[in-house]
């Protein structure tokens, strides 16, 4: 049967294969939710008890699948039943089944579930427009929003069990590491890959010099997971020729702050104290006819979200590469100076952070690559500190040189853009989207077009009148 199957697909064209694999994969969304629904009514009847001491039991003697897919599918199975929005969603394809339990992760945590039925409806219109690892990143921030206290537990005990080995295995390096905080995190990330690029140069360079005609044609001297390896050995050879082997070199982290986290997290250390009092710490009412409370300590997005059901979508808490912090993190890199913090406003531009010029070099491009964690063309993940900054409109044509006009984007994927004609568009949320010349937006599977905000029109005519001809 498969040789069958493998024998169509080998007919196929190229965009065949593409349309068929996203029908594929919503087939595979709707088959997920209506699994879940068979599961939930079964859990509910109570089906496995005539021959199961629990439900699992059953599945396993149903399905033979191991522990971790009868987890999912019973964890999946309960947030749908509990959220219907979330599987007409899945079941129509907008997002895939990895979105719907990341969502899952909130319905699971019993500190901050009863907030989930608030903002439903959000998630699900932001996983539609999110790619998996985004949104993995904003329920990450949610949860540290919301659950503070959990998660400085569990920021804890990362930093007490952090842990390092480096063994020789008959022969071979083996090295293990695990613990430790975000910013120590993206600080070895950081230098690591300044190492691997460092690497990555020598062999471009050594490419050249042994075929100067045509180098490209030619494969680099070392595999990727090579020039990482001996990345790691340089980096260590480094350490040990330092004066100070302790010191963690450059680069710096960023963290990159919303307004309102900032004052909450000040407040809630008695640093600064809205008007002049004392943080109050009372439980809210997160719902007026139960009488249901919610602790509200260093949780004014929780209280926010009774009144503003989107009101997380304007908070940040992270690292320059993506990574969700602690506000408790960046209250000490606040206090201590050790890492350059940048605050962003509500629609997540950089405050007064960078000047106007006509390339993006210096604080401005440091600026522009607070934008993104990554380069933003679909699918891409290479880091943004990697990436160029390139004018969403283009400076030719009247685009200023600010952050709200910066894009970051790989070498191949601006090659890409300016080749295809593609322009990058923001929806309600500033979220960037890239679009064709046709005015389609590149979406993957399921995702409806989004909102596009409207054009300045004023922008527009004053464009327009740079490309006129002089009198």
């Amino acid at each position: 049967m498969f040789e069958a199957v493998l024998d169509t697909v080998v007919g196929m064209t190229d965009n065949e294969i593409t349309e068929a694999l996203r029908a594929n994969e919503l087939a595979a969304r709707s088959a997920a939710a209506e699994r879940a629904a068979l599961i939930a009514v079964a859990e509910n009847r109570g089906i496995y008890r005539i021959t199961h001491r629990s439900s699992a039991g059953w599945l396993r003697s149903e399905l033979d699948c191991g522990d971790g897919t009868i987890g999912r599918d019973r964890a999946l199975a309960r947030l749908l039943d509990t959220h219907p929005s979330i599987a007409d969603a899945l079941a129509a394809g907008r997002f895939s089944t990895d979105h719907a339990l990341q969502i899952g992760r909130i319905f699971q945590n019993p500190r901050i579930a009863n907030l989930l039925g608030t903002i439903v409806d959000v998630l699900v219109e932001l996983a539609e427009h999110r790619s998996y690892a985004e949104f993995r990143g904003d329920i990450d921030a949610l949860i540290e929003q919301l659950d503070t206290d959990g998660a400085f537990a569990d920021l804890a005990d990362a930093v007490e069990s952090r842990d390092a080995r480096v063994v020789d295995l008959n022969g071979e390096v083996v090295i293990e590491a695990s613990g430790g905080d975000p910013i120590q995190a993206a600080q070895l990330v950081a230098v690591f890959e300044t190492f691997v690029e460092a690497e990555y140069q020598h062999d471009l360079t050594q490419r050249r010099a042994e075929h100067p005609d045509d180098p490209e044609q030619w494969p680099l001297p070392r595999t990727a997971g090579q020039r990482r390896f001996d990345a790691l050995i340089a980096m260590v050879a480094a350490a040990a020729a330092s004066p100070d082997g302790r010191a963690l070199p450059e680069p710096t982290v960023a963290i990159i702050i919303d307004d309102h986290s900032t004052h909450e997290v000040l407040t809630h250390a008695g640093i600064t104290l809205p008007s002049g009092d004392m943080i109050d710490d009372q439980p809210i009412i997160a719902d007026p006819d139960t009488g249901e409370q919610l602790d509200a300590t260093m949780n004014g997005l929780a209280e926010a979200l009774l009144d503003d059901p989107e009101a997380f979508l304007e908070r940040r808490c992270e690292t320059s590469t993506g990574s969700k912090i602690h506000p408790m993190i960046a209250l000490r890199a606040l206090l201590t100076g050790h890492v350059r913090r940048v605050v962003v406003d509500s629609n997540g531009h950089v405050i007064d952070y960078g000047t106007k010029q006509r390339l993006f070099t210096g604080p401005a491009r440091q600026a522009a690559l607070l934008l993104a964690s990554t380069c933003i063309y679909p699918g891409c993940r290479l880091p943004a500190r990697m990436c160029q900054v390139d004018h969403n409109e283009p400076w030719s044509t009247g685009g200023p040189t600010d952050q709200t006009n910066a894009v970051p984007l790989c070498g191949v994927h601006n090659r890409i853009k300016h080749r295809d004609g593609l322009t990058i568009v923001h929806d309600d949320h500033g979220r960037p989207h890239t679009q064709r010349p046709d005015g389609t937006i590149i979406l993957p599977v399921g995702e409806r077009p989004p909102d596009i905000a409207p054009t300045n029109p004023i922008d527009t005519i004053l464009i327009h009148l740079k490309q006129l001809p002089a009198a």
